[in-house]
């Protein structure tokens, strides 16, 4: 690879990064506005109409091919409106911080699903690296969600259950994506599976959420439900699909684990609520350097 492909793909790294950083932000934020139905539909809807016009121009044999997988489209279209459900509830119900340190956990999921449902794995799974780093991984966890610095008995509240959820949604959603784009170019891909999630979240919303806030609530929230869509969706998932194939897997996975400092740095300047105390910190740093050893299992496997 020349120099001016691993700039590129440098900068689509970074830019996937800080997007990704960004989604709990702007999701909290939006949570006090639109339901999560109503919310998810407009997000989804604001990345799939640019990324369909992308793919129409530039990928269109790429974009009739995943419309053609249809079952295989719509299935992990349908975990995906799960688990962005259980993810807005959790980044509602909890710190912007802790949502993005908790769906962390995904990397543990990924090798657990990868070998339940592929028989993928085996020697990860089977590896001191991969079951230190697990272990590691939910100890931290345990102290991160310790809300007494006193006892550190670790509390998990709905909002804190949800987000364990959407490590596990996301953990399936990665595998699932793994083996479609196997034979499907990513970005008409994600097109597809973005159009569907739409359709589905529409539909959540039209029959059990509140899809009149999209226009009481008025033109502020829209656009930042805009810039939410296309920042952290439309934009980051193609730049890291790209920085992926140029830099490696594992490489972009480890980089991209800084995140949660990026969401705490950002957040601390809108809620004080971010703020975390000692034994968090020190829960978070554990759950970062297991799920980098997790990385790490893979990589040597």
């Amino acid at each position: 690879m020349n120099q001016s492909h691993r700039f590129a793909a440098g900068i689509n790294l970074a830019v996937a990064t800080v997007g990704w950083a960004l989604a709990p932000i702007f999701i909290r934020d939006l949570s006090t506005v639109y339901e999560p139905h109503t919310q998810n539909f407009l997000r989804y809807l604001s990345a799939s109409l640019p990324l369909l016009f992308i793919s129409l121009v530039w990928f269109r044999p790429g974009l009739y091919a995943a419309l053609r997988n249809r079952s295989g489209m719509i299935g992990i279209a349908a975990l995906n409106v799960a688990q962005q459900y259980t993810w807005t509830v959790g980044c509602a119900g909890s710190t912007a911080t802790t949502a993005q340190l908790v769906s962390k956990l995904s990397i543990v999921f990924v090798v657990i699903l990868g070998f339940a449902l592929y028989h993928e794995e085996r020697a990860v799974i089977q590896s001191p690296a991969y079951i230190g780093g697990t272990m590691l991984s939910f100890g931290g966890l345990a102290a991160l969600i310790a809300t007494d610095p006193a006892s550190l008995i670790p509390v998990i509240n709905g909002p804190m259950a949800m987000l364990l959820a959407t490590a596990a949604f996301w953990g399936g959603y990665t595998v699932w994506a793994k083996h479609l784009v196997d034979n499907l170019h990513p970005i008409p891909m994600f097109t597809v599976l973005s159009a569907y999630t739409t359709a589905g979240c529409g539909f959540l919303a039209l029959a059990i959420g509140e899809p009149s806030a999209l226009t009481a609530a008025g033109m502020k929230p829209a656009f930042t439900a805009v810039i939410s869509g296309l920042i952290p969706i439309a934009l980051a998932h193609p730049a890291f699909f790209h920085a992926q194939k140029h830099l490696g897997s594992a490489f972009c996975t480890s980089i991209a684990l800084i995140n949660p400092l990026i969401t705490y740095a950002m957040a601390m300047w809108i809620w004080p609520d971010e703020h975390m105390a000692l034994h968090q910190w020190a829960g978070a740093a554990a759950l970062l350097a297991g799920t980098l050893m997790v990385i790490r299992a893979g990589r040597s496997s």
